[in-house]
């Protein structure tokens, strides 16, 4: 049963990548509502994002993940979450020093799992050439057929950035249902474009081991 599910959704999913290029170019204006974002997330795996955008006070917006992957020879496997609701809600206000607040969830109707977040974030201007940041966030893991969320995890990064250089010295720390971790991550980000390098630090107090990150961000 969940492999015939999985296999239609699939063909779902590949028909609206078949429809592509018509509802891409529908989107390219900027005031236009429709959220289409399609995706490799690995050898032969794909996933399509597919929502509407609402410009009311609080930005908001929801939709739903299609995802699907093949083996080499071309036959469909089944994915841990063929299709994942989600939505999100944030705000922004100020110039000079910026605060914003987020609310994001999302819902795996076939395992009945999900996952909510709420963060909030305040930016301001230290000197001319160097800006500060301070996020702090909580996440919380739900189950709707158990009727329970669980393993809350609060978060707090703080962040120094140069505008012009494009580089940031960035500070986390952690609390959990694991414990306290004053101090998880210490770092600097660099971004070239649509590219940003990591090189940190992770828990540096107690068994410090250093990670690498590479990402690449496209919109359109």
């Amino acid at each position: 049963m969940t492999r015939r599910l999985t296999t239609r959704l699939a063909a779902v999913g590949i028909a609206f990548v078949c429809a592509g290029p018509t509802l891409q170019a529908a989107s390219a204006a900027d005031d236009d509502p429709l959220i289409w974002a399609p995706a490799k997330t690995g050898t032969n795996a794909y996933r399509l994002r597919l929502g509407m955008h609402f410009p009311w006070n609080w930005d908001a917006s929801t939709g739903a993940d299609f995802a699907m992957g093949a083996a080499p020879s071309g036959k469909i496997k089944p994915v841990a979450a063929p299709v994942r609701l989600w939505g999100t809600v944030s705000r922004k206000s100020g110039r000079a020093a910026t605060r914003s607040s987020q609310v994001d969830m999302d819902f795996n109707a076939l395992s009945g799992t999900g996952n909510f977040g709420a963060a909030t974030a305040r930016t301001w201007m230290v000197t001319p050439t160097v800006d500060a940041e301070v996020h702090r966030s909580i996440a919380l893991q739900c189950n709707a057929y158990e009727n329970r969320c669980a393993k809350p995890r609060l978060t707090q990064t703080a962040r120094l950035a140069s505008p012009a250089t494009r580089t940031s010295l960035v500070a986390q720390g952690e609390l959990s249902s694991d414990g306290i971790s004053g101090l998880s991550r210490i770092g600097l980000e660099q971004k070239f474009g649509n590219l940003q390098l990591g090189a940190a630090v992770v828990d540096p107090l107690l068994a410090p081991r250093s990670v690498f990150d590479i990402r690449y961000s496209l919109k359109w």
